[in-house]
């Protein structure tokens, strides 16, 4: 079976969408398609007939009617037919997965469309995938990826939380500067018209303000300087043309030293007030937020980081029977300096009997089986520079033993009889040690319909139509809420269509009890400095009817 092109086409002959699978120019394929409307029998309602294809000289057109378009698939005449329309219904799913059935639609979703065409064909022969291959196939998700971008996601908002910290530190520093420079011997702080009942601490014309009585007669300064009417006292000023001066910090209504009504707090006061906040409380809580904050803002520049992956792969049969458990874990060393003679130090915190461990084989495996310790065989030799090197792999597996299963998901479907069917969806948390992030569990649905949500215990659904699946998704599952629970009623007469279930999720720690005690530097025998990464994710995570 040789297909030429696979294209998707309007009722008028408009060419949507158009991908070739052997060289052909544009004039020949542009032809090719425009003569198909043309052989199309039409009844006498101008519809289709109900024909799988038509052929000319040379060509075969393999076509689906769709609505308002035409999938189309271009052979040659001696293309097996039978594999040709298992092709054309392969298709038809695609179309329907990527796209609504409308012109708009498929040309908005064209470069989609064509993504998916080529995972179903290469070079004019059909592979062997099924839809779900095609919709993981197109997702490209990439372990590594998400663990880089989690590890620069990191850095950024540690360098954010580094440069608060540092302006907060710079402000703090110029105000105490400001306020040493009000108060030196050669300026005073000055008069200030905002001042009512407080004049200024000196005048402008002293060397050294002091506290004045209440009338220029009354002399009681703290140290030398002028009586002139120009000197500032403890009451209203003695003189009241004098203008303020500009050498020192004034204390006016806008800055005033111990003054809880300073603009910014009473803007927050007042925010606070119409928000119906505490206000007093506000303030204690940003301190109380700063004083957290700054110890901990350190930017991390480790010149060795330690990566701890870790899959999971949980298969289950409808009736709760486990088909498959599988547990694969690497621990990645990235030295970033020429010179990193170190060893590993591990710290099993658990039973790791039941797994099955592999150190690299450029590593002495007697320090590990004896001392849990990561090092060369030859202590002289250096682990690269910038260069991701797998030290350690571990594997578990079992078909019996549900000991090391993280979550467990029962999905219990029963038809109701009128042509809808009720399921009801329990999980439960049983590894507690560990904390699930973006738990989401995916229910095809037998149609586009959305279902009736009737209880939700825990976390949010969403009705993909165009996928025909349900969405159960749950930000937090750990040991405080480790169960929840959905019902909802969907069309269907087949409890065998709400099969299989997927579930995905992450997390930062591992199944596999093992940690990172420390680095240590062979040639100082100092412990060095390290940042450690861990995340565990599904692999392949899901209930089907049947193994």
């Amino acid at each position: 079976m040789v297909v030429l092109a696979a294209a998707i086409l309007s009722k008028n002959g408009k060419v949507l969408v158009s991908r070739q699978y052997v060289d052909m120019n544009r004039i020949r394929i542009e032809g090719i398609l425009a003569a198909f409307p043309k052989l199309i029998d039409e009844d006498s309602d101008g519809n289709a007939k109900q024909h799988t294809y038509v052929e000319t000289g040379s060509i075969r057109y393999v076509y689906q009617p769709m609505e308002g378009l035409y999938l189309l698939l271009v052979t040659t005449r001696g293309s097996n037919i039978v594999q040709d329309l298992d092709t054309l219904r392969l298709l038809s799913k695609v179309v329907a997965e990527y796209s609504h059935v409308s012109e708009e639609d498929v040309s908005r979703n064209v470069f989609e469309l064509v993504f998916a065409f080529d995972e179903v064909i290469t070079l004019g022969y059909k592979e062997n995938i099924t839809l779900q291959g095609i919709r993981t196939n197109l997702e490209m998700e990439s372990h590594e990826e998400k663990l880089h971008m989690m590890i620069k996601q990191s850095k950024m908002n540690e360098a954010k939380d580094e440069a608060r910290r540092k302006a907060a530190s710079i402000k703090a520093s110029k105000i105490g500067q400001t306020s040493m420079q009000g108060i030196g011997p050669m300026q005073g702080m000055g008069n200030t018209p905002g001042m009512d009942s407080m004049g200024g601490f000196g005048g402008s014309n002293s060397s050294m303000g002091g506290f004045g009585g209440s009338s220029p007669s009354t002399d009681m300064g703290m140290g030398g300087g002028s009586t002139s009417p120009s000197s500032s006292t403890y009451g209203r000023s003695s003189s009241p043309t004098s203008k303020p001066v500009s050498g020192g910090m004034k204390l006016g209504k806008g800055m005033r030293l111990g003054n809880k009504g300073g603009k910014g707090l009473s803007m927050m006061q007042q925010m606070a007030k119409e928000e119906g906040i505490d206000a007093n409380a506000l303030v204690q809580q940003q301190s109380a937020k700063a004083n957290i904050a700054a110890p901990g803002a350190v930017v991390r520049s480790d010149p060795i980081e330690i990566r701890v992956s870790e899959a999971v792969t949980v298969m289950y049969d409808k009736d709760g029977a486990l088909h498959k458990l599988e547990v694969k874990g690497t621990i990645s060393l990235l030295c970033h300096e020429d010179s990193s003679k170190i060893r590993v130090q591990l710290d099993p915190y658990g039973d790791t009997s039941m797994f099955q461990f592999q150190p690299h084989p450029n590593l002495s495996k007697p320090e590990f089986q004896k001392n849990n310790i990561l090092q060369n065989k030859n202590i002289d030799k250096a682990f690269p520079k910038d260069k991701l090197l797998g030290v350690l792999k571990w594997r578990y597996a079992s078909k019996e033993d549900e000991t090391m299963v993280p979550l467990r998901v029962t999905c219990w479907p029963e038809s109701n009889g009128d042509g809808t069917v009720t399921v009801n969806l329990e999980l439960e948390l049983a590894a507690t040690h560990l904390v699930l992030q973006n738990v989401v569990v995916t229910i095809p649905l037998s149609s586009s319909d959305p279902p009736e949500v009737t209880s939700l215990e825990g976390g949010m659904h969403r009705h993909v139509s165009k996928r025909h699946v349900l969405e159960w998704e749950m930000n937090i599952v750990d040991k405080e809420n480790s169960t929840c629970s959905m019902e909802f009623i969907a069309p269907g007469n087949n409890e065998a269509d709400f099969f299989p279930v997927e579930i995905s999720f992450v997390s930062t720690d591992t199944i596999c009890p093992m940690h990172v005690a420390q680095v240590e530097d062979l040639e100082t025998n100092e412990p060095a400095k390290f940042g450690l990464y861990k995340q565990l994710q599904t692999e392949k995570y899901e209930i089907a009817e049947s193994y």
